[in-house]
């Protein structure tokens, strides 16, 4: 529906430019509207490149494993299933490390191999309460340094691409208060049923 709907709107602009004889501001405006696609994409590449690498180093140091345990009340709280059998823990912290700095794009391969370590030994077709904690987590976790939000304001040229912090905060705590609070309800209620 999205690709009709564009392709009309598309239309649309060539034929108003075309009989407004406008045709040569709409070139130009393609052109540079892939020109700044190109040197967003390749801002936002290396960005992705640099915290992936980060997250490496961090995971190789031996530094996730410290805030996993640094973690580990919150983790037990919402991850109990999980933090008794001890698997995925240290994955799950990583991913919540990776998303508290902001960086959603590195925490994916973290995030597929917390996924991967809460899936071993479970039965079943369907997930896992802490299967389901943590995607729902992993989706609404609040970010200190929303460092592709802040990225993409600064290329949009924004003067202060870090005043959204405080709405960031608010935002993203809440909405991770409320999803855990969900998940965790939505157990209770099927396991009375």
């Amino acid at each position: 529906m999205a690709l009709k709907v564009s392709g009309i709107l598309m239309a649309i602009s060539f034929l108003s430019a075309a009989l407004g004889g406008r045709m040569e501001a709409v070139s130009e405006a393609a052109l540079a509207g892939c020109s700044k696609a190109v040197t967003l994409t390749l801002s936002l590449l290396g960005l992705m490149c640099l915290w992936g690498g980060i997250m490496g180093v961090a995971r190789e140091s031996g530094l996730l494993d410290r805030l996993a345990k640094l973690l580990s009340p919150l983790l037990r709280l919402v991850f109990p299933d999980a933090y008794r059998s001890g698997k995925g823990i240290r994955e799950i912290a990583a991913a919540i490390v990776a998303n508290v700095l902001g960086v959603g794009n590195a925490a994916t391969p973290l995030a597929v191999s917390a996924m991967e370590a809460l899936a071993e030994g479970h039965e079943g077709e369907t997930a896992s309460d802490d299967m389901v904690t943590f995607t729902v987590l992993g989706t609404a976790f609040p970010a200190f340094v929303p460092t592709t939000v802040i990225a993409l304001r600064a290329a949009a040229g924004s003067r202060n691409p870090f005043d959204v912090l405080p709405a960031v905060w608010i935002c993203s705590v809440s909405l991770s208060v409320f999803a855990v609070l969900l998940a965790r309800g939505l157990r209770r209620v099927g396991k009375r049923s």
